[in-house]
């Protein structure tokens, strides 16, 4: 597998989440500042494997998704 399509790949999940936190997750798309829930997701993810100090998995130079 090259760099390239390691970069594209991808896979779907799937969440369980109580109103609270989905009506939550809704408001910060709707006041704008997300422009989706996986886009709030994501930034979710990345301050939590910041906090552990854990590395990006992707090579070096290649920014994370």
């Amino acid at each position: 597998m090259t760099e390239l399509t390691r970069k594209h790949d991808k896979a779907r999940i799937s969440v369980t989440l109580t109103r609270a936190y989905l009506d939550a997750l809704d408001h910060l798309v709707y006041t704008g500042v997300y422009l989706g829930r996986g886009e709030a997701v994501l930034d979710a993810l990345r301050r939590l494997f910041m906090l552990y100090e854990m590395e990006p998995f992707t090579p070096p130079g290649v920014e994370p998704e």
